[in-house]
């Protein structure tokens, strides 16, 4: 096989590289062509490349270079791993959109004999609790009785499809829900009765497509409650009811011990949070309405926050709130349920928490509930305002032995009697209406 030489240049000389000349054949009076690998008869002299220092130089530098002591200057001494973290949760706490959750609002998974026995009951007699459908981080403390012993559990009403939209609320939406059970409230009282709890809150989804929007119904649920566990302590967080006082009444004067309707946000964030058909004056009118229709009962509200609100907003929503006679007070985080929802603006500190119940406690609110983990149920409070509901009664109680000469050795017995007493009233003048 013959070779052709190539003279390729070097850096300095000339290299001599051989190629064989490719193979040709004659068939058929036509030429192929089968080209073969390069083959050389001696190696390329090449000479060798520059050493890369890039490197080498880099590195040094490096090593000659700041070292941690450099970045932490000023500082009397390091920080500590958890004072790092502390300050790495406070910056993450005000990324807007950050979804990496504090330290402080992560809670267990809710287990436990009594949760499972609640929930074992609640899909016997085909009934929902808010607890579930909202996703409350709190649910093992409430059900299972917690540090203070008061077993409590959020049960909704109407259905588990709200005829609402709001933009931070995990609850199912539609226009036209299923029709109401009928058997409901007799079922809510009957699995009631049977766990044994202390307090109960029913809440219920907004019902616009019934006339009444689920005045009735509500107020019928109550007075179930009452007649079979007249010991129990029950709240009521309600729907708006469009601000109706026809409707707002019967619910008021049902036999419950507290009336909730929460405000949900400071005034300038209602239309971006809320549904279009609940407003703050709305909110505000059923709270004054409640406390018109009966002044004894114990009214309450509640505040997120972490939405956008500043705290010149979250002030004034508290003093409104006061103004309308509103007794207990809640104030936590908002949690975003799903991606579809919308988005936290910041998560507040505890500290800050901490702020908002003195300024509570300072405006004169009987109770202010404030945390990151706080909900308008939440197990705490229920425990704190079954401790008020329990004062009253013993204050009527002492009243009453003054009335008769006697001692008040029996106190407890006595208020708790009374206590009893005026709830059963409170059910039969309901009924009466």
């Amino acid at each position: 096989m013959s070779a052709i030489s190539l003279r390729l240049p070097a850096a300095n000389a000339w290299s001599t590289l051989k190629v064989p000349l490719a193979r040709v054949t004659a068939t058929g009076g036509h030429h192929s062509r089968r080209h073969l690998a390069t083959e050389t008869d001696a190696a390329v002299t090449m000479e060798p490349k520059p050493e890369r220092r890039v490197r080498k130089e880099f590195a040094e530098k490096l090593k000659g270079g700041p070292g941690f002591g450099d970045f932490i200057t000023g500082m009397k001494e390091p920080l500590t791993p958890e004072q790092a973290m502390q300050q790495a949760e406070a910056v993450q706490s005000k990324i807007p959109g950050n979804s990496r959750l504090p330290r402080w609002l992560k809670t267990d998974i809710p287990t436990g004999g009594n949760v499972t026995k609640i929930r074992k009951t609640l899909r016997e007699l085909k009934l929902h609790t808010v607890c579930e459908e909202a996703r409350c981080p709190n649910m093992s403390e409430c059900w299972g009785g917690g540090k203070h012993g008061t077993a409590t559990a959020t049960i909704m009403i109407m259905g588990d499809t709200c005829t609402r939209g709001c933009r931070f609320c995990s609850v199912k939406t539609s226009k036209t829900p299923a029709a109401l059970d009928a058997a409901e409230p007799e079922n809510v009282a009957t699995a009631l009765a049977a766990w044994g709890l202390d307090y109960v809150v029913l809440t219920s989804v907004d019902r616009d497509d019934l006339p009444d929007f689920g005045s009735a119904h509500f107020a019928s649920t109550v007075r179930n409650i009452r007649e079979r566990a007249p010991q129990m302590m029950i709240e009521c967080l309600t729907p708006d009811f469009l601000g109706r006082p026809e409707l707002i009444e019967p619910v008021a004067l049902s036999g419950l011990d507290v009336f909730a309707h929460n405000i949900e946000t400071v005034e300038a964030l209602q239309r971006s949070v809320r549904d279009h058909r609940a407003n703050y004056k709305q909110s505000m009118f059923v709270l004054a309405h409640v406390k018109k229709t009966k002044p004894t009962l114990l009214t309450k509200s509640s505040i997120m926050l972490g939405v956008g609100e500043t705290d010149e907003e979250v002030l004034q929503t508290m003093k409104d709130l006061r103004a309308v006679g509103v007794d207990i007070v809640t104030l936590g985080q908002y949690m975003r349920p799903t991606k579809r929802h919308m988005k936290v603006h910041e998560y507040v500190t505890p500290e800050k928490f901490k702020h908002w119940e003195q300024v509570g406690n300072d405006l004169g609110f009987l109770y202010t509930a404030s945390g990151p983990l706080v909900r308008s149920s939440y197990k705490a409070g229920e425990f704190f305002i079954s401790e008020i509901l329990r004062k009253r009664s013993a204050v009527a109680a002492a009243k009453a032995l003054a009335a008769e000469g006697r001692d008040g050795s029996n106190l407890r017995d006595i208020s708790a009697s009374i206590a009893t007493e005026e709830r059963k009233k409170a059910a039969l003048d309901s009924a009466s209406i």
